[in-house]
């Protein structure tokens, strides 16, 4: 029996007024934890990072800047725990705490609010959107399950990008980057401020070849994007904001050249706050077309089955969001609630009956409430008791969805900070994936190039449940020499249930007769996605420690340890531990030369096979071997009025260490060209600013 783990994602929004403590509880607060760091992703509010009831990362501008990143994945290393994979400069796959697999990825992205799923494949494509990495102002992670306030997708984490506010930063900026294996980048942003309204508009164009020794165009991104804020009163605010962008590529596998034609996706959102409430609405399309080169074969006599066709077809998502918050006595309570509706369309998709239908549709409604309670100052003023800050959180989401029923979603989360600058947390969290569109629903016609009888590839389970995590979670962190010194400490223990896998049981399946023999009926029973009944187990561990001794200087280091434990049938085991490290530093001199350095390290884990009738056979399968990664930058700055010209080099991998991340596009033991990085690459870049 083979069984390869693919879980599939689905969406939930984010959306997260500036709301705040009442005055006198805020200074309170900002007193207590000094500089008071604050996020809003947690509880969809700003609060103080100390007292969110999540384990969260923040990486400011700052950070995206000195790491030399040029896409999501690259920066997001800078996570504690965080699996960042390339299959192929398109298709990444990013897991918080070990969540990763070859077809889904279990960690939500938000960009400004807007969930960027590609609700087809479960997955967003990572490394391609509207924006360049010049515009990120920040983006906070979420390190854990995050349905109770987003949703299915939120299933291990969340990752809110924040872009550069309509008016804000420079009034106009160029970047242009090149170096080796290909890879030139030139972006541009313009920004104006006209009494009440702001607006923004950025344009780039990225290309890199990317596989070492192999004259194939790895990506070329086209991207455009505007956005505005008018100012309707004091306690008013319309953002508007567009985008569109086009990609394509190609890249090696064992069965051939993918070649990536096109992804053309655009969206528009609008969003209103006013006062407490907040009303959003967004429509985003995205229209693909790739020639997949796959055949499927009969293992046992190398025989061709049969050819996938190109795929091509649209997209289209809509969605509503609302969302309030008000403060009763000593609670802040926030609620909400969206509907989304997807519409797939495609010339390849079929019914049940192997008929053309083109057109599927999937409805999906959540709504939420979360209440935050002040136990310090409720017992002050009831029993007159004088206890340290703390905060209790409490919430609840229900989401339903079309294809795999509905999910109740609880979080609590209790928060302590019983001296001056440390704070102690205890949470619980309920998360879940529903099905992905190409798992609960892709039927196909095939290529039956022999007359085999094979004309049809169905995917599709409609019985597949939701797949849930449940999270009991500990965390500390803690200041230290007048906040020079921060140190944070997260520990996660983790139920699985219910995991969503590919399954190949010869035992159980059909067979046709082909002359002299028998082959497996692959639009019969035992092939196919189904629930695992059986779950696991697992834990977590991630240290952070990040020192400044001076304001020219900053040094970091950071551990993530994690478990699963074995799958109780014993059909599939899960080779962990694995060990994740990262340490690095940034040195800004007088003259404006400024120095960083990062360096990780990712531990050898593996899974194994161990069913001897196994057409893989007992051997070990997703093996990624240990490896370093060594980047540098060196940056200079030169004021050159009114103009802000900054000139470097961006090293990535100096050491030249070869690695495969995320093998798994094979069999064991063959040939895998997507699981194959590149070498080392030196990049110039000059940005001017105005």
């Amino acid at each position: 029996m083979k069984r390869i783990c693919l879980l599939a994602m689905a969406g939930g929004l984010l959306c997260h007024p500036a709301t705040t403590w009442a005055q006198d509880d805020e200074l309170e607060m900002e007193i207590f934890f000094a500089p008071a760091e604050t996020v809003t992703s947690a509880a969809r509010h700003v609060q103080p990072l100390e007292l969110s009831p999540s384990a969260i990362t923040v990486i400011t501008r700052e950070d995206i800047e000195a790491s030399g990143a040029r896409t999501l994945p690259e920066v997001l290393r800078l996570v504690p725990n965080m699996d960042v994979s390339m299959i192929n400069p398109i298709w990444n796959i990013i897991g918080v705490r070990g969540h990763t697999e070859l077809t889904s990825d279990r960690v939500l992205l938000l960009v400004n609010g807007r969930d960027v799923t590609l609700e087809f494949f479960g997955f967003p494509l990572w490394s391609v959107q509207s924006f360049s990495m010049d515009e990120v102002e920040r983006i906070e992670v979420i390190r854990g399950p995050g349905s109770a306030l987003y949703g299915a997708n939120a299933y291990a984490g969340v990752v809110n990008v924040t872009t550069l506010a309509p008016g804000t930063g420079s009034r106009a900026s160029v970047s242009i980057r090149g170096g080796e294996r290909g890879q030139t980048e030139l972006a541009v942003r313009g920004n104006e401020t006209l009494g009440p309204a702001s607006f923004g508009v950025s344009a780039g164009v990225e290309r890199e070849d990317h596989w070492t020794g192999r004259d194939v165009l790895a990506k070329e991104v086209l991207r455009a994007r505007m956005d505005g804020k008018i100012h309707l009163g004091s306690a008013a605010e319309l953002a508007l904001e567009a985008g569109v962008y086009q990609s394509g590529g190609s890249f090696y596998s064992t069965m051939g050249v993918v070649d990536m034609e096109e992804i053309l996706a655009g969206y528009s959102r609008a969003r209103l706050d006013f006062g407490q409430l907040m009303v959003q609405a967004t429509y985003e399309r995205t229209d693909f077309t790739a020639e997949m080169a796959t055949q499927l074969l009969y293992p046992d006599l190398d025989l061709l089955l049969a050819d996938m066709p190109k795929i091509e077809g649209h997209e289209e998502k809509y969605v509503a969001q609302v969302q309030h918050s008000l403060e009763l006595f000593f609670n802040r309570v926030t609620y909400g609630g969206e509907y989304i509706l997807t519409h797939f369309s495609s010339p390849i998709l079929l019914d049940r009956d192997h008929q053309p239908k083109p057109d599927h549709y999937e409805h999906r409604m959540g709504v939420f409430a979360q209440d935050e309670i002040d136990l310090s100052a409720l017992l002050k003023d009831v029993a007159g008791a004088d206890i340290p800050p703390t905060v209790l959180t409490a919430g609840l989401r229900f989401d339903y969805n079309s294809v795999s029923d509905w999910e109740l979603n609880p979080r609590a989360s209790l928060v302590l900070a019983p001296a001056e600058n440390h704070s102690f947390r205890l949470g619980y969290a309920h998360a879940f994936l529903k099905p992905a569109f190409f798992q609960s629903s892709l039927r196909m016609p095939l290529v039956d190039i022999n007359n085999l009888g094979f004309e049809h590839l169905s995917l599709a389970n409609e019985k597949l449940k939701n797949q849930t995590i449940d999270s009991l979670e500990f965390g500390y962190t803690g200041n230290f020499f007048g906040e020079k010194l921060v140190l944070r400490c997260d520990f996660a223990y983790n139920w699985y249930r219910n995991s969503i896998w590919w399954v190949y049981e010869p035992e159980e399946m059909e067979y046709k007769q082909v002359g002299g023999f028998r082959i497996p009926d692959i639009n019969g029973p035992g092939f196919g996605f189904i629930n695992e009944p059986e779950g696991e187990d697992g834990h977590n561990l991630e240290l952070q420690a990040i020192y400044r001794p001076t304001e020219r200087t900053r040094v970091f280091i950071q551990a993530g340890y994690r478990q699963v434990i074995n799958n109780p049938s014993g059909d599939y085991h899960w080779g962990e531990p694995a060990l994740r490290l990262a340490a690095g530093g940034d040195l800004t001199s007088a003259r404006g030369l400024t120095f960083s350095l990062r360096a990780f390290y990712t531990g050898d884990h593996h899974r194994v096979l161990t069913d001897p009738d196994s057409v893989l056979k007992p051997k070990m399968f997703l093996k990624v071997p240990a490896y370093w990664l060594l980047n540098a930058r060196v940056a200079w700055n030169l004021p050159l009025a009114p103009f802000n010209l900054s000139v470097g080099l961006e090293g990535f991998n100096l050491l030249n260490f070869r690695f495969r991340e995320h093998p798994g596009l094979t069999f064991p033991n063959g040939p895998d060209y997507g699981g194959e990085r590149l070498g080392r690459r030196i990049v110039l870049f000059i940005r001017g600013q105005l």
